[in-house]
Order: structure tokens, then sequence, then C-alpha cells
């Protein structure tokens, strides 16, 4: 490797006024700088392109890193459209769901849609109480404690003890990004494919485009 390119691996992947771009509402930005920097050279994501996508779905997922812990208050309509009847009955839905200005126990709700049969299959989810314990979490929503598991096991960090650290440590959360990232997403694809590998589906699509492109346009000027 020419020095040269050992100079471009030193800096900071994200500069506080990169992230300015990327996530303008972004609380404790030059924390929050660091802490995506050194997680995202753990996870050796130094291309300029794939930090702008990290940075472009990160951002959206998290609201500009303003929203780090599930909201399940869901409708009783949304619940169902959201998890279908597979994974939270209509009577369930009805006595748990938002309704009529009465908000949702999301308590209950996280037990009953990571729980069960389902959340031990899918989530790793064993005993009482883990649907509540282990809902997503982190900038990127790590959900599960199958997940939370393998993530400390990568990462060093205790998070099984205590998976709140994820939503209110910097550090905590950056690098459970980076692990997800580095384990679930596929390098240089396209946004559409990224976009179902972090979310599922195609929510947001134009937002996180959008963000791309700006970031990439700072990146670049």
């Amino acid at each position: 490797m020419h020095w040269l390119d050992h100079v471009e691996l030193a800096r900071p992947a994200v500069s506080v006024e990169l992230l300015r771009v990327a996530m303008p509402r972004c609380p404790d930005i030059e924390e929050w700088a660091e802490e995506l920097s050194e997680a995202l050279a753990w996870g050796g994501i130094h291309d300029p392109a794939e930090v702008a996508m990290f940075l472009a779905q990160v951002g959206h997922e998290s609201a500009d890193l303003t929203r780090l812990s599930e909201n399940l208050n869901y409708s009783v309509a949304g619940l169902l459209k959201t998890f279908g009847r597979h994974r939270i009955t209509k009577a369930q839905a009805q006595r748990y769901g938002r309704s009529q200005g009465r908000p949702a126990d999301q308590q209950a709700i996280a037990n009953i849609i990571y729980g069960g049969e389902w959340g031990r299959r899918n989530l790793g989810n064993t005993a009482p109480g883990d649907g509540w314990r282990h809902r997503g979490m982190g900038p990127i929503q790590l959900t599960g404690k199958a997940n939370q598991r393998a993530c400390q096991e990568a990462t060093g960090l205790p998070i099984l003890d205590n998976p709140e650290r994820l939503a209110t440590l910097p550090r905590y959360g950056a690098m459970a990004s980076a692990w997800y990232w580095i384990t679930r997403v596929t390098p240089g694809v396209s946004i559409e494919r990224v976009t179902r590998e972090v979310n599922g589906g195609r929510h947001g699509l134009a937002d996180r485009r959008n963000r791309y492109e700006r970031i990439m346009r700072h990146i670049h000027a």
C-alpha cells in the first residue's frame, strides 16, 4: 500500500462536517462523529460510497440519531397490518394497541410480537420478557437476543446484561451498526437492495436516496 493510502485510511471516516450534512439534527455531533469513525474503521468500511450509504441508511433509520429505541406505539390496525395475525391476534391487538387516545402497551406488544415460538425460532428470545428486553435498539434497531449476543461476541461490548446501552451510549450504538453492516449488507449493490437488507422492504427509500446523494455531493465537493 502506498503511503498516501495509509494517510487516507487514518483520516476520520466521519468528520463533524460530514455528519452534519448526513444528519442535520444529530445531537452530540462531535461524540457521534468520533464513535462512528472508530466503528467504521473497526469494520473496515473506508470506501467513500459505502460510508455514504451507511450514513444514509443509519440516518433514516434513526431519524438523525434522535430515535434509538424502537417505537411500538402502534394502533390496532397498525399492529395487524405490520405483523399479521400469525404474530398477534386481533384480540391482542385490540387489548394492547393504541386506540381512542389510549397509548399502546408497548411492553406487552413487544413480548407478543418478539416472543413465543416465532421469537424463539427467529430471534433467540427464549425467556419471559425477552421480547421487550431485546426489542430494537441502537441506530439500526438491532433486535432479538440472538442478534445482540452475536454482536456482543464480535465487538466485545457487554450488551446482553443491558441492551439499552445500544440506545444510550454512542459507542455501543455505533459499533452495533457497523457490525450489522458488515454481517448483513452486501457492498456495492443498489440502494434498493441495501434498503431491503437493512429494513426488510422499501420503506423511506426516497429519503435514503436523497441522503445518499447529498452526502456524496459533499464528499466530492
